[in-house]
């Protein structure tokens, strides 16, 4: 019996329960030497426990307790590396040696640790950008907690797998369940990257070329297009999409007729940043074709009332999913989503509020909209950026900030941010959330930017009494973010909001039931006036990731810098 059937067996009876389904009885048959590692392993570890039968226990042992001991060491063996159905005397590989070095400090370290296993897991990214912007890698202690978090989040793995260092991708190459970071060396040229690394490693390889030579990882790709399966292809043609240029468009038009429809859409998304393609060319011109202006001078737009089927090479779908109303209006949404964003402002002569305005009176306003939005996921125009600013609450317009933001320089981001934080609109906790949902996942505010937001917190936070109302999950969140987000130098005066008692603060004999007036007041209005007295950290789950959060970026200042 195969290490894989016995850890199935060991589940199957888990489930089911082991006084209907006993666990194989090869289990007591004594460690066999010809069997797999595993085997032998869970073999010898359960000899002395008696049978697995339900019905015939072993002294002292239930067979659930049997089976308890059993899958306690089938995970640690998987935990430790063990390939299920790994054959016996197969031999492992010696891990390369390091070419980074981990960061001292056993604080920083459990610090760390704190962070993979409880979190916050929005520190986790920064935390890892943080070692690579230092050239340094996480403790080899770290390395099974910081792969498990991988797993768990796609996301995650941009920041992670450069500071695994060498043992880290010797151990993921071991456990199917981290095949994502697991492949070649970190040295290893980048033929051998190509043909052995996975998928992550070679859309890395493929960016990083874009960045040097974009023919060179055009050409790699190209010649590699019929070996990929379309799980495969799809992300590595959007790597084109670093250094993209008109050199790209005869390999982009090919992929327009691509079997699989992913690619195909891929394919147009990027033409459609290259304002001069073919692709953009024919969708503009069946866009110009729809508009006209009426007798009072005013532009309008009428999509035709049948579909071309020239439309469809061009990644423009006739029929419309079943859950979409109105084909016409389905047929506009996706050229305008194709189209160049500059189309709009060239040809109507409008900037992106005018356009929004322009959309407001027409009868494919809803068309009109989703379309620029989805373009702008891949025209990254800052001009559209204090229109999406005054779009409170739309997820959309939250989900395209960042990448539109990332244009900017750190001065120019700033300058919208602190021109946030000083509007009059809305709380400081609504400006707070408001600045952070348009910050890219790794990022912090910069020394002038980080006073200036302190500033606003001692004045809410730091007196005797708290200026608005910070008993709410959104408080919860600003002020995390601003312990994610301020600058190390800050980060001690952050810390005092609470770890410095307030002089005068209110005492037990304060909250009494009458107010200074003398005026009595209900058991309601008391528990009301006790919440509205509340901070974050009244929250001991708050206040331990503030905390950890705090302390971890002030080790990792320290230990970086130094």
């Amino acid at each position: 019996m195969s290490s894989a059937q016995i850890w199935a067996a060991l589940q199957q009876s888990a489930m089911v329960g082991v006084d209907r389904l006993p666990v194989p009885q090869i289990f007591m048959l004594g460690a066999d030497g010809a069997a797999p590692a595993g085997q032998q392993a869970l073999q010898t570890a359960l000899a002395a426990s008696g049978s697995l039968d339900a019905r015939q226990p072993g002294v002292g042992h239930s067979a659930a307790q049997q089976l308890l001991r059993a899958s306690a060491v089938a995970a640690v063996l998987e935990r430790a590396g063990w390939v299920p159905g790994q054959g016996r005397g197969q031999t492992l590989a010696p891990v390369p040696a390091e070419t980074r070095p981990a960061p001292d400090g056993a604080r920083l370290q459990e610090l760390m640790r704190e962070v993979l296993r409880e979190g916050p897991q929005n520190l986790q990214a920064p935390m890892f950008a943080a070692l690579d912007g230092v050239g340094q890698r996480l403790p080899h202690g770290l390395l099974v907690e910081a792969l498990e978090q991988g797993r768990q989040s796609v996301a995650l793995r941009h920041w992670l797998t450069p500071v695994l260092g060498e043992r880290g991708r010797w151990l993921a190459a071991l456990n199917p369940q981290w095949s994502y970071a697991g492949g070649v060396q970190e040295i290893a040229d980048p033929e051998q990257i190509w043909q052995e690394g996975s998928i992550d490693q070679r859309l890395a390889l493929l960016h990083g070329e874009r960045q040097t030579g974009p023919a060179r990882a055009r050409a790699r790709l190209e010649a590699s297009l019929k070996e990929l399966s379309a799980k495969e292809r799809a992300p590595m043609v959007m790597a084109l999409g670093t250094g993209l240029s008109l050199e790209d468009e005869p390999l982009l038009e090919k992929l327009l007729g691509d079997r699989s429809k992913e690619v195909r859409e891929n394919a147009a998304r990027l033409l459609s940043r290259l304002p001069q393609s073919g692709h953009s060319q024919r969708i503009t011109g069946w866009l110009q074709a729809m508009l006209s202006r009426n007798a009072k001078g005013e532009w309008q737009i009428e999509p035709p009332e049948e579909g071309c089927k020239d439309w469809e090479r061009d990644g423009i779908a006739l029929q419309p999913p079943a859950y979409v109303k109105g084909v016409k209006a389905w047929w506009l949404q996706q050229m305008v989503e194709q189209a160049p964003v500059d189309f709009w402002i060239d040809t109507l002569g409008m900037t992106p509020e005018q356009l929004w305005e322009w959309s407001r009176r027409s009868d494919w306003k809803t068309a009109l909209r989703q379309g620029w939005l989805a373009a702008l996921r891949d025209q990254h125009d800052v001009r559209w950026i204090a229109l999406l600013q005054t779009m409170d609450r739309d997820a959309r317009a939250e989900s395209l900030l960042p990448a539109l933001l990332n244009q900017l320089s750190q001065e120019q981001r700033e300058a919208l941010w602190l021109a946030r934080l000083e509007q009059a609109k809305g709380t400081l906790i609504e400006r707070v959330n408001a600045i952070e949902s348009g910050m890219p996942a790794v990022g912090e505010f910069s020394l002038p930017m980080s006073e200036r937001l302190m500033d606003e917190l001692d004045k809410a936070l730091g007196g005797k009494q708290v200026t608005g109302s910070w008993h709410s999950w959104q408080a919860d969140q600003a002020l995390l973010a601003c312990a994610r987000r301020l600058h190390a130098a800050v980060l001690p005066r952050f810390a005092q909001l609470w770890r410095k008692p307030v002089a005068g603060s209110a005492t037990e004999a304060d909250l009494d039931s009458t107010t200074a007036g003398g005026i009595a007041l209900t058991p309601e209005q008391q528990a009301r006036l006790e919440r509205a007295r509340l901070r974050p950290w009244d929250d001991e789950r708050v206040l331990a990731q503030l905390n950890r959060c705090v302390d971890l970026r002030v080790a990792l200042h320290a230990a970086l810098s130094a």
